[in-house]
């Protein structure tokens, strides 16, 4: 941030260069003459601080605030009397804080809730809204840092106050409990000062000071309860439901106190880019998937081998055909809910289809394996299921490979390849992908047979390609790689194909566990991307192996162990973003849907933007939340950190493959076994779950705006589009949105002005606006 843009956060004045856009109006702003007192929505203040500059008699409560950033205005809870005033709520509760980017139970909950037992269920606002409250600012610019209020008795009679002031420039993450976290410059209680700490765990001067101290992270003394609780010298308090001072009861617990996380952004005048005559253009929220569950009534259950860890997971290939998706991994049933009726337990191993619109079972398609499925491909008309099986329908020749009729199950007619290995271990087809007339298939194995008839085997490196009209493997192609193959993407253009794994070389060249291999004959690394041009994303650990690697447009995402997931550009290789995982694990699959690239991990804290290692990065950008699937940006490899889904696993193995189906969902499956909060509690799923696209199509525009003067105030009418069910519609005047109504019309008060009108949907969807119209 520059020093002036840091300067006018302090001094409380923010100016922002004001273009007409095209317009043929003045971009002066006649706002300047509404009194921003915050009592009604055209009368929005800037910020809790500059209603109480002008308004000094302005009372603690509810006041409309709005900014360039929040766009529409909104009302939040400003606390009037604390050290001058000025200061907004952001967030409060007891126990059970999540510190989620999205929020915790909304926003509503904190502004009509400020204190009091029924604030004790923690509600915070969401870190986007947060940021608009900054509008752009970073939480380092705060002058007054972070304020925590807690309670230090169990009748809310006493309190302290904590000052957090941070080092980082970044915007506003709720991961206080990270670890590493967000490291503080300052940290204050009732006014002492103490240099350094972090929003992890404070301790000072504990034994004279008792309450000078905290910390954030969840315990199993404290039932897994995340909150602000003092250290283990703070010994009140209790678990019943009106207390002030929280104590689980588990011996060794530490108390958490109830507690409000204050802002104070000095923002007072705040100027708005221009509304053009003609108006504001349509606007689209990124198409990301809902972080709520669809999963179906039926899923798949049981490992038939009885193993544990993650060779041992219920689902770990998918394909999806039509309205079909197969299911393919070491499950031993399909099931219909967590309590199933007669019929509803089906003994149906390794491999299933469900339909994609309704999640029923498709009874219909019954292949009998004798091992677990690793790799799913419709090629051709046919399913080709890659595995550790040695029969497939208990037919010859189908150790690994197998090509399946899509409606049946049954072995294809035609088409044979087998894998055998002579290095050790069960011969293992692992990875499949489909380029042209080619299937590429990756794995553990020296040798591959195939064709119709099948043909004698021909030695290979553990990874080869086949026809995919009768599976005869290419013997003029034969990558040579000296440890398994993970994964591999053969890309959209037919020029390469990237491989992962735990190989160290590729054709006795070095290569570690990624190499990119031209498709000609003979198949050898591409020129330029081999081993020499690779740069690790954390070169000071020692990476297992390597899993993901995909092409999406023009980047390479590579991820595995150590925890690591990164962007690389296709030309050279460069890397361009890194995001490391703590706690948690690898990075094992991934999807591009409309622009947004999904990464799965068995990881469910933090993500550390541009982190320089693991286990501990000493450098980062920001700390953001993931839960097993996060969303990254397409063109720019940023996080994007609405999405937080809400899933859970059997063992904590994660998902291990992910797929898009033909309404538009994501499908996701490993070893999950929970999805989304219902009515009564959270969906059931069995090894696989889906989101599904949220909205991001914009709302059909208003028309007919008019304008007319109406005493000493205005009336503002529109015309609404009948395919507008359910939408509201935001009245713009002077630059910036005064009303947001269900209704087609708005009274508003004061006199003057040129008015525009937009729909706007429950997903952020904004329609273009109306031309302007004034009274």
């Amino acid at each position: 941030m520059t020093i002036a843009a840091t300067a006018a956060l302090l001094t409380g004045t923010v100016v922002a260069t004001v273009s007409a856009q095209g317009g043929d109006r003045s971009a002066s702003l006649s706002a300047a003459a509404v009194q921003r007192d915050g009592k009604t929505s055209a009368r929005a203040a800037a910020s809790c601080w500059a209603i109480k500059q002008q308004f000094p008699s302005s009372t603690d409560g509810i006041y409309w605030l709005q900014t360039p950033k929040l766009i529409a205005p909104d009302q939040f809870y400003c606390d009037m009397t604390t050290d001058g005033g000025g200061w907004v709520l952001v967030g409060r509760g007891r126990q059970g804080w999540n510190f989620a980017f999205p929020g915790q139970n909304g926003a509503a909950s904190v502004r009509n809730s400020p204190t009091g037992t029924a604030a004790f269920t923690p509600a915070t606002l969401p870190a986007k809204t947060i940021d608009g409250l900054l509008n752009g600012h970073t939480v380092d610019d705060l002058p007054d840092g972070v304020r925590i209020r807690r309670a230090t008795d169990a009748g809310g009679t006493k309190w302290q106050n904590m000052l957090w002031k941070f080092q980082k420039a970044a915007p506003w993450s709720w991961t206080f409990d990270a670890d590493p976290s967000h490291p503080l410059s300052s940290v204050s209680f009732d006014g002492t000062d103490y240099s350094g700490g972090n929003t992890r765990q404070v301790t000072k001067d504990s034994l004279l000071r008792p309450t000078h101290g905290f910390y954030t992270f969840e315990t199993k003394q404290n039932s897994w309860q995340r909150g602000f609780s003092y250290r283990s010298y703070v010994t009140a308090g209790d678990n019943s439901p009106t207390s002030y001072l929280w104590r689980s009861g588990v011996s060794g617990g530490n108390t958490i106190p109830f507690a409000q996380v204050w802002i104070r952004p000095k923002l007072t005048d705040l100027q708005y880019p221009a509304v053009p005559d003609s108006g504001t253009p349509s606007a689209s929220e990124k198409p990301l998937m809902s972080n709520k569950t669809s999963g179906g009534a039926w899923g798949v259950t049981g490992v038939v081998s009885g193993g544990t860890g993650e060779a041992h997971l219920e689902v770990q290939g998918m394909a999806v055909s039509g309205n079909t998706m197969y299911v393919g991994g070491e499950f031993k049933y399909v099931q219909k809910g967590a309590s199933p009726a007669s019929g509803e337990k089906v003994e149906q191993s390794y491999l299933a289809a469900f339909d994609t619109a309704t999640g029923e079972w498709k009874s219909s398609f019954r292949p009998k394996l004798n091992g677990g499925v690793w790799d799913l491909q419709v090629a051709g008309g046919k399913l080709i299921v890659a595995g550790e099986f040695t029969k497939a329908n208990d037919a010859a020749n189908t150790t690994g490979l197998v090509a399946l009729d899509l409606a049946t199950g049954k072995n294809a007619a035609g088409w044979q390849a087998n894998v055998t290995n002579s290095t050790g271990g069960a011969a293992m087809a692992r990875a499949l992908d489909l380029q042209g007339d080619w299937l590429y298939v990756g794995g553990n194995f020296t040798r591959i047979a195939g064709g119709n008839p099948i043909g004698s085997p021909i030695s290979v490196g553990r990874a080869a390609r086949v026809r995919v009209s009768d599976g005869k493997p290419d013997g003029t192609w034969k990558p040579a790689f000296n440890g398994s193959v993970m994964e591999l993407d053969a890309n959209p253009t037919g020029d390469r194909v990237y491989y992962s794994g735990y190989f160290t070389s590729v054709n006795s060249k070095p290569a570690r566990k990624i190499a990119v291999i031209g498709t000609a004959a003979p198949a050898v690394q591409v020129a330029g991307l081999d081993d020499q041009n690779w740069h690790p994303s954390t070169p000071t650990v020692d990476k297992q192996y390597q899993q993901i690697i995909r092409e999406f447009g023009d980047k390479v995402w590579v991820g595995g162990s150590e925890h690591v997931l990164s962007a690389y550009t296709k030309s050279k290789f460069e890397r361009l973003h890194t995001v490391i995982a703590k706690t948690g694990g690898d990075f094992q699959a991934a999807v591009e849907i409309n622009g947004i690239v999904y990464a799965s991990c068995h990881c469910y804290n933090f993500l550390y933007h541009d982190g320089d290692a693991w286990p501990t990065p000493t450098t980062w950008s920001q700390i953001q939340s993931i839960n097993a699937v996060g969303a990254f940006d397409g063109k720019t490899a940023e996080p994007v950190s609405d999405f937080l889904p809400s899933i859970a696993t059997r063992a904590g193995n994660g998902p291990w493959e992910m797929t898009k189906d033909a309404q538009g969902c994501m499908w996701i499956g490993g070893d999950i076994n929970r999805g989304s909060w219902l009515s009564t509690g959270y969906q059931w799923a069995g090894g696989f779950t889906r989101v599904c696209q949220q909205d991001a199509t914009p709302p059909a525009k208003p028309t007919d705006l008019k304008v007319a003067s109406d005493g000493g105030g205005v009336k503002v009418s529109w015309k609404a589009p009948a395919e507008n069910e359910g939408v509201k519609y935001e009245v713009i005047r002077d630059d910036r949105v005064i009303g947001v109504t269900a209704g087609w019309h708005l009274d508003v008060t004061e006199p003057g002005g040129n008015y525009w009108v937009r729909a706007i949907d429950a997903g952020g969807n904004r329609s273009a606006s109306t031309a302007v119209a004034s009274p």
